[in-house]
C-alpha cells in the first residue's frame, strides 16, 4: 500500500470516527450509558485522537524533517499518536471514575515513556543488527 493510499484511508476513517463520536455525545445520556455504551465512546474517542493527531504530526514532520525516511517518519507518527491517544483516554478514565490524582496521572506518564523508550532502543537495535 502507498503513503497516499495510507493517508487517504486513515483521512476518511478519522472523519468517519468524528461523525460517530458526535453521534454518541449527540444521542447518548452520560447518566444513564452502559459499560458497553462507555465502552464504545472511549474507543471511538482513541480513533479520533489517533487519526488526528497521526494526519497533523505527519505533516509537520513532513514539512520539518524532509530527509527522514517515509517509512520511519509514518511509524514514528502512528507510535506517537496511539501513545498520546492513550494517555488522554487513560486522564479520562481516571477522571470520571474519581481516581485522577497526580501520582496516578506522573504514573501513567512513566509507563507511556518506558513504553517509548523501548520503542526507539528496539528500533536503534534492529539497525545495528542490520
Amino acid at each position: 500500500m502507498g503513503l497516499k493510499i495510507f493517508q487517504i484511508l486513515i483521512f476518511l476513517g478519522t472523519i468517519i470516527a468524528w461523525i460517530s463520536l458526535g453521534l454518541i455525545i449527540f444521542y447518548f445520556d452520560p447518566g444513564q450509558i452502559s459499560l458497553l455504551g462507555l465502552t464504545i465512546f472511549y474507543v471511538n474517542l482513541f480513533l479520533v485522537l489517533s487519526g488526528t493527531i497521526f494526519i497533523i504530526s505527519d505533516f509537520l514532520k513532513s514539512k520539518i524533517f524532509r530527509r527522514q525516511l517515509l517509512v520511519n517518519r509514518v511509524r514514528i507518527s502512528v507510535r506517537h499518536a496511539g501513545l498520546f491517544s492513550i494517555l488522554v483516554i487513560g486522564w479520562g478514565i481516571l477522571k470520571t471514575q474519581g481516581l485522577l490524582q497526580w501520582w496516578n496521572l506522573a504514573l501513567l506518564i512513566m509507563i507511556l515513556a518506558v513504553l517509548e523508550f523501548f520503542f526507539i532502543s528496539s528500533q536503534k537495535q534492529r539497525i545495528v543488527n542490520e
